[in-house]
């Protein structure tokens, strides 16, 4: 199985520098619509936010019905990076070893982690960070998923 794995804050979304975040600046995102649905299989946000955050900001966004599960802190009790958090988050939902996961995590800390499960990882940061278990970096989401989406094709 195929799991997409999101980030939720700095990922999915970019405050600018600066600013103060207010879910009124979070507003429909038609792109970024599309570019999820066209991703196959399963979607999952896996949040050190909490659940009404995670709930607020996707249905600011109107991507609220493009992921079939939602993982926020509240839900597991725990925060990336632990080790734990990651555990709890695959057993959540049911991810096996041998299930394919790709994660957009905004912070290296996060990504690195994660690679010790054999996920592949996806650097959304407008500040390059060069790591061994990091395994893609872009700027922002639009790219990553521009990106991977034409790979998609391209081997179908």
């Amino acid at each position: 199985m195929l799991y997409w794995i999101f980030d939720l804050d700095n990922t999915l979304y970019q405050i600018p520098p600066n600013c103060d975040f207010s879910y009124n600046n979070l507003v429909q995102d038609d792109q970024l619509n599309y570019q999820l649905f066209m991703l196959p299989l399963k979607k999952i946000i896996f949040t050190n936010g909490t659940m009404g955050h995670a709930n607020m900001c996707l249905k600011r966004m109107n991507i609220d019905d493009q992921f079939n599960k939602i993982i926020a802190r509240d839900s597991i009790n725990d925060l990336k990076p632990n080790n734990s958090a990651y555990l709890k988050f695959m057993n959540s939902c049911n991810i096996m070893p041998y299930d394919k996961c790709i994660f957009f995590d905004d912070l290296p800390e996060n990504l690195i982690e994660a690679k010790q499960f054999g996920w592949i990882t996806v650097l959304i940061n407008k500040n390059r960070y060069v790591h061994e278990d990091i395994d893609f970096y872009f700027p922002n989401i639009y790219l990553a998923l521009n990106y991977l989406i034409t790979k998609i094709h391209k081997n179908t």
